[in-house]
């Protein structure tokens, strides 16, 4: 059993009473039971509004008073983000603390009572209550001032970026409709060329009506620099043999106007939450050694930290690893020696940042490259390229963890220690 597994079972033993919530919109519900299990109240319903909460609060106070009881530990499901003001709101409150429990234990715990899958809120809230008992609960991380600033800007980007994504599906699913040879002359539909031409005459025939010399000129006009002649005239060959349909263009080409109109808007906010971003991160305190990384630009800092929060809350980059579901599990029982892999049980999001990093990093990092390539063709218990990657990201977690709790810069020639140099040397 760990530490942090022994601490909770002496902040279980030390409260007076156990209270669960199941969390939802617009009504929760609360159950009551003592450290030892035994409950002493059943299930009620609350309001998600202050008056609610308020109500909740003498509640608990009806029930502790009497039993001379004066702590409490409040444990929730982190549903969407409805449970967020509600644990604000509690833990303002001196006498209570309050901790959240895994969503997917409640959902494989809820039969051990009374051997029935029957689900209601009522009996949920008892078995999260039962959950937190068993010190099987989590410590919330509810970021405040700048990180909280900087999570919001972060996610704020990532849901932008996904529209922008979605945007562009349905741009090249129009084009390839009406004139599907334009992908193949345009790999990149946004490019600065693709754009103005898309603007100007989008279908088969607008370019035709065009003419070769007046698509040239046009592009000549628009974009002056950069451009290629060549693809232009390929773009007015593809015209003049293209299969695509030709019903319904009047609408189409309304649609594939509004859906260029919505792309540039994106793109226009999406440089403003990186602006924001770089802003917010520079009155952290790690922007200059988080930055210093050769492969972490501006964008990956900031998302990242959006993720982390404060890093000076965890104890060393195992524990991020962990956080993020990167660390290291094994299926194995008696004889049988399963295969090891992650654990993927934690957030989705940053260890898809994570990824992006080290991908970077590894095209772009020397250190990071020697690294990834030892690991990949090293003589003994050689990885796959994932598992590489999986190592290269601890890594970087521990580089990141250094330079910012030391306050330094990152220095190529201290990355590897004098034995994994010597590895290194030899591949």
């Amino acid at each position: 059993m760990t530490n942090s597994q022994n601490k909770k079972f002496d902040e279980v033993e030390n409260a007076d009473a156990i209270i669960g919530i199941d969390i939802a919109k617009n009504v929760h519900w609360a159950g009551i039971i003592l450290p030892n299990g035994r409950e002493i109240k059943k299930p009620f319903s609350f309001h998600n509004s202050r008056k609610g909460f308020e109500s909740l609060e003498e509640i608990i106070q009806k029930v502790l008073i009497p039993l001379n009881l004066k702590t409490v530990i409040i444990g929730m499901e982190p549903t969407g983000h409805y449970w967020k003001c509600l644990a604000r709101y509690l833990k303002e409150i001196e006498w209570i603390k309050v901790v959240t429990v895994n969503p997917k234990h409640v959902k494989d715990s809820k039969e051990l009572d009374d051997n029935c899958q029957t689900k209601n809120d009522g009996k949920d809230s008892l078995t999260i209550a039962k959950l937190v008992k068993d010190a099987r609960y989590f410590e919330p991380y509810l970021p405040e001032g700048i990180w909280a600033e900087i999570r919001n800007m972060s996610n704020t980007r990532q849901e932008i970026v996904r529209k922008a994504s979605s945007v562009k599906c349905r741009i090249i699913a129009t084009i390839d409709e009406y004139f599907p040879e334009y992908t193949k002359v345009f790999k990149q539909v946004d490019s600065r060329t693709s754009t103005e031409i898309l603007k100007e005459c989008p279908f088969p025939e607008d370019i035709k009506l065009k003419g070769k010399e007046g698509l040239l000129q046009h592009i000549k006009q628009t974009v002056k620099r950069g451009y290629s002649k060549k693809q232009v005239i390929k773009t007015y060959e593809a015209a003049v043999d293209s299969i695509g349909a030709t019903e319904g263009t009047i609408t189409a080409k309304m649609q594939l106007e509004m859906y260029m109109e919505e792309q540039e808007l994106l793109e226009k906010q999406i440089k403003r939450t990186e602006e924001g971003l770089k802003e917010l991160l520079q009155k952290t305190g790690y922007y200059t050694s988080i930055i210093s990384i050769k492969g972490i630009g501006i964008v990956s800092a900031g998302l990242l930290i959006g993720e982390l929060g404060d890093l000076t809350r965890f104890e060393s980059y195992e524990q991020i690893r962990r956080y993020a579901g990167l660390n290291l599990v094994e299926n194995s029982s008696g004889k049988h020696k399963g295969k090891t892999g992650v654990s993927r049980r934690g957030r989705g999001t940053l260890r898809s940042i994570l990824y992006r990093i080290a991908f970077t990093m590894i095209s772009t990092n020397n250190e990071m490259k020697q690294l990834y390539k030892y690991l990949k063709e090293r003589k003994n218990n050689p990885l796959k390229s994932k598992q590489a990657i999986v190592a290269v990201i601890g890594k970087v977690l521990q580089i990141i963890f250094t330079v910012v709790m030391n306050n330094t810069k990152y220095e190529a020639a201290r990355v590897f220690k004098e034995e994994r140099l010597a590895q290194l040397k030899a591949a």
